[in-house]
């Protein structure tokens, strides 16, 4: 293993009401014997402070739920804590580390909430139990209950910290084993050659030598500039769509478009011009590696269409 940011406030308004005394535009006769006039000057009024606003204690919602802040500055901190050389605030680039920093903690803990909630409604729950194995293997491995307590002191953890992230740990491999129960662990495959010239005037001149009965092998052995695969004749084995063989898509889609014993045109990568012969294909067995491939992608195509699926409001990262 993006919704636009809303930001609450609240704005308080003060309303200074000021009292003078009227005065008018016709002339005021004042009996010296009888009334005497005290001149009482008008009290300047004391400015109102502005309130301070009050931080969000979330820096998120997922789903109408909480990711309280308190919780995204103690994980920023454990991030921080983990890099070698932690990010110079006081330098642009230093700035756009941090940035992004706060920004990939974030997305974590989104992360990490929609995997829960999903668990949630798949009624998946992990024990106790589970977690006390778990955090007894942890110990041992580390060298034992002193060791323990040293690392956690160097990661700036606490021992109930480990036993959450263990939890989810646990949460997100049932989870997987859930989302891949029906995932198949076959694929078809072709096994293909290839030719890679550097131009494509040179691509049309082998490919019209092979229409006129050159042998692919002899041509890919002599004319390709493919080091890795020019002593076996072009050979690029066996692969399957969006596996880890293969690492020009564009070869990829051209091999199974194509029928055993067929040549394709000129196909155009970031590399060069290829001319594609395909010798064989079938339905087998995943490879090792193309089957970790596999089902990393369908994972984070569900992850994806959960996030795409969710209510997220995302608070400013920087209060």
């Amino acid at each position: 293993m993006a919704l636009q940011a809303a930001r609450f406030a609240t704005g308080i308004a003060a309303v200074v009401v000021l009292v003078g005394c009227a005065s008018s535009e016709a002339p005021v006769r004042v009996t010296p014997q009888i009334f005497t006039v005290t001149l009482v000057p008008q009290a300047t009024p004391t400015p109102t402070p502005a309130p301070t606003p009050t931080p969000n204690p979330n820096i998120a919602l997922v789903n109408e739920r909480p990711i309280r802040r308190a919780e995204f500055e103690a994980e920023l901190q454990r991030a921080m804590s983990a890099l070698e050389a932690p990010p110079n605030p006081e330098t642009p680039e230093g700035k756009q580390a941090l940035r992004q920093l706060r920004e990939s903690v974030l997305e974590a803990l989104i992360e990490q909430a929609l995997l829960e909630q999903a668990a949630e409604q798949l009624n998946i729950v992990v024990t106790d139990q589970q977690v006390e194995e778990e955090l007894a293997f942890i110990k041992d491995r580390v060298g034992g209950e002193a060791a323990f307590r040293a690392w956690l002191t160097k990661t700036r953890q606490q021992e109930a910290d480990v036993r959450r992230q263990l939890r989810y740990d646990l949460l997100v491999n049932a989870l997987r084993d859930r989302v891949l129960a029906d995932m198949p662990r076959t694929a078809e495959y072709v096994h293909a050659y290839h030719i890679l010239l550097r131009t494509e005037a040179e691509a049309r001149r082998v490919l019209t030598q092979l229409q006129n009965g050159a042998r692919f092998s002899a041509l890919a052995q002599t004319l390709s500039i493919d080091d890795s695969t020019r002593p076996a004749s072009g050979d690029l084995g066996w692969f399957t769509r969006n596996g880890q063989t293969i690492v020009w898509p564009e070869v990829e889609d051209a091999a199974f478009t194509l029928q055993p014993g067929e040549i394709s045109g000129i196909i155009k990568s970031p590399v060069g011009y290829h001319i594609i012969k395909v010798v064989a294909r079938e339905v087998r067995p995943y490879t090792e590696a193309d089957l970790a491939h596999a089902q990393a992608t369908a994972l984070a195509e569900w992850v994806e269409q959960l996030k795409a699926n969710a209510k997220i409001v995302r608070f400013d990262t920087n209060e």
